[in-house]
């Protein structure tokens, strides 16, 4: 996975992101280790459960 959208986490790894800051290890460190960019691995730990997906919003048709 090439520092792709949170999106396209599977739950695992999210769960797994989530547990990694508890017991004491660097962003950067998880990020190295699950091959995502620093920017993901924040993101997965911020983000609340609800938020984890990709939400279009509906263009309008062209005039």
């Amino acid at each position: 996975m090439s520092g792709g959208e949170i999106g396209m986490l599977v739950l695992e790894r999210v769960l797994r992101i989530r547990r990694e800051p508890a017991s004491g290890k660097a962003i950067k460190a998880i990020a190295r280790d699950l091959h995502l960019s620093r920017k993901v691995v924040r993101k997965a730990i911020r983000a609340p459960e609800a938020d984890m997906g990709y939400r279009r919003e509906v263009q309008p048709l062209p005039k």
